[in-house]
């Protein structure tokens, strides 16, 4: 199916109202699956092979139909240039398809490198470049252009001087991506001994001599190619690059080469979970076995998380302001940096996990690891982009912090609003209360919860008619952002708040809802959830606390649960029992409603390392629920347990993450003031991946809001709690090794 322009009427989003869309538009979505579609037969592992063998590297049927009859290379040329002046989104959609399937063709560098450097570095006034941009847009020329590893794409070994009215151009390029297949060649070259231009040259141009250059991975060719003496080449910038220019054009390049591994990992991982589960050993597929699980676990965790970064980044690319331009330069460094990481780890997974066959010729795993291992350095290695990363962290770059998104009467209403309020008594609680900190003024807290109901800031996301304010998705981030940016406290009322009662609103009955909502947005009444037991694990369906009803219908539960946040300082708790005998995993459960101050309930702390007691063992010896306290019918627990943990990872992580950023920004404030940051690049490199997992968290969270209230666990949330705590465990890591021996006293 070719690709069509899109206006305001078939629903796409317009440039100006973008910034923080992570929903995938139908058309964006028919984009993704077309391509999918095609290349499942026009590139599947035959057709690479094929391709891989031939002379040129590419299979020119499939070109003309990408080029020409799908209309991909016209997806990112602007519309005044002929092409659809579509957006980054599209554009990485199309990427991660290609690189799933190993595509052999000129798409990677006439779309995904040359694009963007005539896009964006090239004068559109000249005729060669208004050319190019047709020609791409149209299908019909392939563009070889020159990769150097060096995190500076300009940088070249090609001189051009001006010589009778034409230029004359002399010097090798090591390696240009297509080089020995392609119509013209585009390359940087020095002017004069000192600016930058980019130019363009027919390959077959007098004075051009072009070597194939062999490499392990033949899926893309490169070659090096000699000028020597070339008069016929046209200088396409208008005088001299434009560095904002370059920058935006460099990132741009990057997020397509990002977007394109994501496609890689992802191929990984489904040939890899293909594989152990018709593998059999000692009888049974191994995967089966927990070890091969976990590590097939990690894998999705780790796509997943590049999935958000690169999509983060395609995002940011919307934004045309100052900041955000940077902002994007930034993000699609980490987004190219944490790609090139993931992609080389899933491929070695693959290999490993394929056993012996995994290092057979027969078998694809190889193909993608070549991939992997090639490109690791390609428009600059993971390393040098983190450096680049951590400079603007360390100078302070305003685009380094938290986005404040766009100015709005409704943020500066939110942050009036705590500048006033979290203050005399209540501004001790700055900062304070968030994971790890949850028992600082546990009372002083509950306080600060009815003070947020008074100023009407608790369930800001519930329906008007349940007590909420029923603010839409943006402007709940709005809400979070600026709550946590003024350092507003953990929330006690957050399990209330963002689990239990959105659990209500969707399962609970008229009743319930009646007598529970009213107190949870009051900040009067503080919940706490039973889920986890002793000897389960993370198993949640391996419930044994039992429940049974009584004459009069109300029940009676008999069990522990363990792991319990708060629920010394709770007056009710939600609980998981068995309701049939003789049920296993997810059948014959109930959820129930029980308070906490009653006959038959016993609260034990359980001490932490830190020395706090967060969490608790709840111990019911025949304790009570009334029957109007049962949430859906007996049997029906497991629905409203799933439904309620996709509330959980909802619009209040972007809060947390704001919380984890304040951390951050405490971390790089030591950083500079031990000088340490300056001197040792190993630290200067976790302080990256440090912000780039706070950039990861933020699209991961985003990309769980995109289908709003629909409940079901996807592939995003199952892994942000997972993501999140192992970030967190690494940042105080990170902490600790900043400030060295002064890490080993407390500043109470």
């Amino acid at each position: 199916m070719p690709i069509t322009p899109t206006g305001e009427e078939s629903g796409s989003p317009q440039p100006n109202n973008r910034r923080m869309t992570y929903t995938l538009t139908e058309d964006q979505v028919l984009i993704r699956d077309a391509a999918a579609d095609f290349l499942a037969d026009a590139s599947d592992s035959a057709a690479v092979r094929r391709a891989m063998d031939g002379p040129s590297g590419h299979d020119d049927a499939a070109w003309q139909r990408i080029g020409q009859d799908l209309g991909w290379c016209a997806v990112p040329i602007a519309e005044a240039q002929g092409g659809l002046g579509l957006g980054p989104v599209e554009t990485f959609l199309i990427f991660e398809q290609a690189g799933r399937r190993l595509l052999c063709s000129p798409l990677f560098a006439t779309m995904g490198l040359a694009a963007p450097l005539l896009s964006q570095v090239a004068d559109p006034a000249i005729a060669a470049t208004a050319q190019a941009l047709a020609g791409i847009a149209q299908g019909a020329v392939r563009i070889g252009v020159s990769l150097p590893s060096c995190i500076d794409w300009s940088r070249s070994t090609v001189s051009a001087v001006r010589e009778s009215g034409r230029w004359r151009l002399d010097g090798e390029l090591p390696a240009v991506v297509d080089g020995d297949s392609a119509d013209q060649l585009l390359f940087f070259a020095t002017v004069n001994g000192d600016r930058c231009g980019l130019f363009s040259v027919a390959r077959d141009a007098e004075g051009v001599r072009v070597t194939p250059r062999g490499g392990w991975d033949r899926g893309r060719r490169f070659a090096s190619i000699v000028l020597d003496g070339v008069r016929a080449a046209q200088r396409l910038d208008a005088d001299g690059v434009a560095p904002a220019a370059l920058r935006r054009a460099t990132a741009l390049a990057r997020l397509n080469l990002a977007a394109e591994q994501l496609g890689n990992a992802q191929a990984c991982l489904d040939l890899t979970v293909e594989y152990v589960g018709t593998r059999k050993q000692f009888g049974r597929a191994i995967a089966g076995f927990q070890a091969v699980k976990h590590r097939c676990a990690e894998m999705m965790v780790k796509v997943e998380a590049l999935r958000s970064a690169v999509h983060v980044a395609a995002v940011q690319a919307l934004d045309p302001t100052d900041i955000d331009a940077t902002r994007f330069e930034l993000d699609a460094a980490a987004a190219r940096a944490l790609a090139a990481d993931t992609t080389f780890w899933c491929a070695q997974e693959a290999i490993q996990l394929h056993g012996g066959v995994g290092f057979t010729w027969e078998y694809d795993p190889q193909l993608y690891f070549k991939r992997a291992q090639a490109a690791m350095g390609w428009l600059g290695r993971p390393e040098a982009l983190r450096d680049r990363i951590a400079q603007a962290l360390l100078s302070g770059e305003p685009a380094t912090r938290s986005a404040s998104g766009e100015a709005s009467g409704f943020r500066s209403q939110i942050a009036g609003w705590m500048r006033e309020h979290l203050a005399g008594r209540f501004a001790v609680l700055r900062h304070r209360g968030g994971p790890g900190d949850e028992e600082f003024e546990p009372t002083l807290r509950k306080d600060w919860e009815r003070e947020l109901a008074g100023g009407g800031w608790t369930c800001v996301g519930w329906p008007v008619e349940h007590g909420g304010r029923g603010l839409s998705i943006d402007q709940q981030v709005i809400f979070h952002e600026e709550y946590a940016r003024a350092g507003g406290p953990g929330r006690m009322g957050h399990i209330g708040e963002g689990l239990i009662g959105p659990a209500l609103i969707h399962f609970g009955s008229a009743a319930q809802k009646a007598e529970f909502l009213p107190s949870i947005v009051a900040g009067t009444a503080f919940w706490a959830q039973g889920y986890s037991e002793p000897n389960a694990g993370s198993d949640l369906a391996n419930v044994q606390t039992r429940c049974w009803q009584e004459p009069d219908g109300s029940w009676r539960v008999q069990g522990q649960k363990i792991w319990t946040s708060l629920a010394h300082e709770s007056d009710w708790i939600f609980v998981l029992a068995r309701c049939e005998p003789g049920s296993k995993g997810n059948k014959g459960l109930a959820f129930l409603l029980m308070p906490l101050a009653q006959p038959g309930i016993q609260i034990r702390p359980i001490r932490q390392m830190s020395g706090g007691a967060e969490f608790n063992e709840v111990f019911f010896g025949g304790a009570r629920a009334e029957a109007h306290h049962l949430v859906g019918q007996p049997g029906e627990g497991w629905k409203v347990a799933m439904g309620l943990l996709e509330v959980e990872r909802g619009v209040s992580t972007l809060g947390q993450q704001m919380h984890f950023a304040h951390e951050l920004e405490l971390v790089i404030a030591a950083a500079n003031r031990w000088d340490v940051g300056r001197d040792d690049a190993t630290l200067r490199q976790r302080l990256a991946i440090a912000w780039t997992g706070l950039r990861v968290m933020r699209g991961n969270a985003l990309r769980m809001l995109a289908d709003g209230a629909q409940v079901g666990l996807r592939r995003e949330a199952l892994i942000y709690k997972y993501y999140w705590s192992n970030w967190h465990r690494d940042l105080g890591k990170l902490a600790m090794d900043v400030l060295g021996s002064e890490g080993a006293t407390r500043s109470d």
